[in-house]
Order: C-alpha cells, then sequence, then structure tokens
C-alpha cells in the first residue's frame, strides 16, 4: 500500500489514536512489525515519544493497508446512521398511525402512553446508568448504538475491518468516550422516531377530524382529571392548550364535544409528546455531542501501554547521526566510490518537484520527449499517490526538483531519501531565483543530501546541468 509522509506539527485526531492502538493489538498478536524505515523517518521527523508512536503508526498503517481499511469504516459508519435513522423515522409514524385508529375517536391516555412509555422509561434508564461505578459504556449505551456498531461491521468484512473497529472501541472506552458515542446514537434515533410520530400527528389532526375521549374501570374520573393537570401543567407552560377540569369530565365518549374543545385536546397531546419525548431526547443529545467533542479534544496517547513502551529506546535513541562533525585521521584510508553512471537522456525519467515555493516556475524548461512531469508533491494525499504510482512501476531515472533557497530540514531530505529507493537512478535538482546568492544554502543542501548518501554526481544546481551531464 503507499505510504506517506506527514509531518509532527499535523493534528492528531482520533484515527491517529485508533490506527496506533489497532497497531499495538496486531504486534501483541502476531508479533512485531519491520518498520525500520517508518522508525527512522519518524525519528528524522522529531517531537516527543507519544508523537513519534503517532508518526510511526500513521506510516506502518498506510504501508499495510490499515488506513485502507479504517476509512471504509468511516464510511460504513456515516451510510449506516442515515439509514438507522430513516427506519427510526418510518418506525415513528407507523407507530402514530397506529394509535390513531380508523374510526376517528382518541383514547388520551393510551395514545400518549403508547407514544411516550418506551421512550421516557428508556431515557431514565440511560440517566440511571451514568451513575453505574464501573460501567464506562454506560449500561450497554443502548441497543441502538450497539445496532449501529453492528451495522457499520457488517459494511466492511475482513479481519483488518474487526481489527480497526476493536480498536476504535478500545480507545473510546480508554478515554471514557463510548457511553457518550453510544448515548449520542441511541438519542439522535429516539428524536428522530419522536419528531416523525409528532409530525403524523400534527398531518392527522390537520386533515381529519378526531373526537378525543379517556376511558377507566379502576380510576375515578377526578383521578383522571389531576393526571391530565399534572401531565399538562410544563407543556401548558410552553403554550399548548390545557383543558380544565369541567372539558376533562365531559370527556368521557358519552357527550359531544365542540371544535374548539377537540382542538385543545390535540394541544395537550402534541405538547406532551413535545415535552417528555422530543426535547428530553434533544437535550440529551446536545449533552452528548458536548461530552464527546470535549472528550476528544482532550485525547492523548498512553505511551507507557505495554505494546507502546517497548518503542521508547528505538523512537528515543541517545544519539543520533548528524552528519560528519569532525576532519578524518590522517591515517585513514578513503575507500575509493564508483562513479555515478546516468542513464541516457532518452531513458524513462520521472521528475517530481518536492514541495517548491509557489511562486516557482513549474514545470520546467523544454525536457526530453522520454520524461514525464509529475507535479509538484506537497500534500498528503500527493504524496500517496506518488509512491503508489512508483510501487507499481519503478521508475528507470528519478529527477527530484527542491527548492534551494529552502532550508534542507531533517524532513524533507529523510522524504528524498526514501523517495530514492523508488528509481533506479536519482538525481536531485536545486533550483534558484535568478540573480539571487543561494550559496550559503547551497552549501546546505549539498552537505545534508551527501550525508544522507546522495553522491555529488547526483547533485545538479539547475537542469541544464542535468541535461548537459
Amino acid at each position: 500500500m503507499p505510504k506517506t509522509v506527514v509531518p509532527p506539527s499535523d493534528p492528531v485526531g482520533f484515527k491517529d489514536y485508533c490506527l496506533a492502538e489497532s497497531l499495538r493489538v496486531k504486534e501483541a498478536t502476531w508479533g512485531p512489525i519491520e518498520d525500520a524505515a517508518e522508525t527512522r523517518r519518524s525519528i528524522a521527523g522529531g517531537g516527543g515519544f507519544a508523537q513519534r508512536l503517532v508518526q510511526r503508526a500513521r506510516l506502518i498503517a498506510q504501508r499495510e493497508g490499515l488506513t485502507v481499511y479504517y476509512d471504509r469504516m468511516q464510511q460504513a459508519a456515516a451510510a449506516g446512521l442515515p439509514l438507522l435513522m430513516l427506519l427510526a423515522c418510518i418506525t415513528g409514524a407507523s407507530a402514530a398511525y397506529g394509535v390513531l385508529g380508523g374510526n376517528g375517536s382518541i383514547n388520551v391516555l393510551t395514545t400518549v402512553s403508547a407514544l411516550l412509555a418506551l421512550n421516557v422509561l428508556s431515557l431514565l434508564v440511560w440517566c440511571l446508568s451514568l451513575w453505574w461505578p464501573g460501567r464506562t459504556d454506560a449500561g450497554g449505551s443502548s441497543a441502538l448504538g450497539r445496532l449501529w456498531l453492528w451495522l457499520t461491521k457488517r459494511f466492511v468484512r475482513g479481519p483488518e475491518a474487526g481489527l480497526i473497529l476493536g480498536a476504535g472501541v478500545s480507545v473510546l472506552n480508554r478515554q471514557g468516550l463510548t457511553r457518550w458515542v453510544f448515548g449520542a446514537v441511541s438519542h439522535l434515533l429516539w428524536f428522530c422516531a419522536t419528531l416523525a410520530a409528532l409530525l403524523a400527528l400534527l398531518w392527522a389532526f390537520s386533515a381529519r377530524r378526531y373526537g378525543f375521549s379517556w376511558e377507566t374501570t379502576l380510576l375515578a374520573p377526578q383521578h383522571f382529571v389531576s393526571l391530565v393537570h399534572g401531565l399538562g401543567s410544563i407543556p401548558g407552560l410552553l403554550g399548548f392548550g390545557l383543558p380544565d377540569s369541567e372539558l376533562i369530565l365531559r370527556s368521557d365518549g358519552l357527550q359531544q364535544l365542540s371544535a374548539e374543545d377537540q382542538r385543545l385536546w390535540s394541544g395537550w397531546v402534541l405538547g406532551c409528546i413535545v415535552t417528555y419525548g422530543l426535547l428530553p431526547r434533544l437535550l440529551a443529545l446536545v449533552l452528548c455531542g458536548a461530552r464527546l467533542v470535549l472528550g476528544l479534544h482532550r485525547m492523548h496517547i498512553d505511551a507507557s501501554m505495554l505494546g507502546f513502551a517497548e518503542h521508547r529506546d528505538r523512537l528515543m535513541p541517545n544519539t543520533e547521526p548528524v552528519g560528519i562533525d569532525a576532519a578524518a585521521p590522517a591515517d585513514r584510508v578513503e575507500t575509493i566510490q564508483p562513479a555515478v553512471i546516468l542513464p541516457d537522456l532518452n531513458a524513462p525519467t520521472l521528475v517530481v518537484g518536492v514541495e517548491l515555493a509557489r511562486n516557482t516556475s513549474w514545470p520546467p524548461p523544454v525536457l526530453p520527449a522520454a520524461w514525464d512531469v509529475v507535479g509538484v508533491v506537497d500534500s498528503r494525499a500527493q504524496r500517496q499517490q506518488l509512491l503508489q504510482r512508483l510501487q507499481l512501476k519503478q521508475a528507470a531515472h528519478l529527477v527530484l526538483v527542491c527548492d534551494a533557497q529552502q532550508t534542507p530540514d531533517r524532513g524533507v531530505i529523510a522524504w528524498l531519501s526514501e523517495l530514492r529507493a523508488y528509481g533506479e537512478h536519482c538525481s536531485v535538482v536545486l533550483i534558484t531565483a535568478p540573480n539571487t546568492d543561494n550559496g550559503e544554502r547551497l552549501q546546505a543542501w549539498f552537505y545534508r543530501l551527501e550525508s544522507a548518501g546522495f553522491e555529488s554526481e547526483q547533485i545538479f544546481t539547475n537542469f541544464d546541468a542535468l541535461l548537459l551531464r
């Protein structure tokens, strides 16, 4: 799979923690992964131990294809949630039409109980579960959250998908975010179902005349009056209609009610749905979303965990090579290096611009017909595409074009060193702006490139020197 260079300054997100956890589990299960190149590039990028762990995980995940599986899993989760929302809306609307019946008569107590009982009960269980000790997932986080997780996994098959999904859940558990993620999904689906039921009732009340009544065998009529007033007190504060005691007593199904009376009852039913079903779910959804966003910003990687701590000595070496820092002793015998022979100008050649300034003239001047100019590679996606192309077909001659006016930092040199491995022959062209004195910068580039293993015969200060070699 293609690899990419990710600067250490890139923000670390949930994806990075998930990939790092996936690699930790994979190495703990199947043994260490060969990571010499990735470790070298992580060290070259600098940063602390946790930052280098994340960088190493990014690079290996790109090479092993874990990033592709993560992206697919993310797309599956994004596709599965709207599907569940649609099913929730259908369920809510079906429940509303189910309680309305076909005879035009509505039992107000049965209607409100059928549309709110399960909703309110599940919300109370969720609220109580937040205080259950030792439960990081809020009492199972509701079947709806786990249904979404199961549906996501069904969209993406394979052991790598299971590894990514398990790692994501582990990271959420470790950060205490599982309850908020699954809770947000649960509240969102309940909100959609309740909103669909409310809209279905509103449409039905607007398009057809319904009669409202109550029936009871055990309760006295006065008890029903108290129940209606108690349930309607909060909706009444929001502007919904509240029947008075006389109207409630007359609504026993034995007396004819006026249109205004029916309107008051419809307002009372809609007010109960909004107040006890819709608004609490909306508030719970906002709470879960806020806690989730806050938790994601506070996420961190525990570098002391088994599977991470073992990499400390390799990612944080006591000494790092910085090039030649002293002259060779007088009695040192120099090794004769064979001359670098570059291919013919008509050989298939790939020309790549590496982090050039925006004002750089590109593409280069007239080049041989066999030379293919890829373009300027700056972004992560462009680097992935380039490496994928080079892995599919190695270049006979790879020409890397750099801006000599920039500082040759370790990240750029490490990137050039890695690209060099994808070409049978490799040349570096250092371009400068006309009429500028870049003598010191050019010396720095030559020094850093030669320290990284490039021969002086591979380094050119302009295209003319490369073409006339």
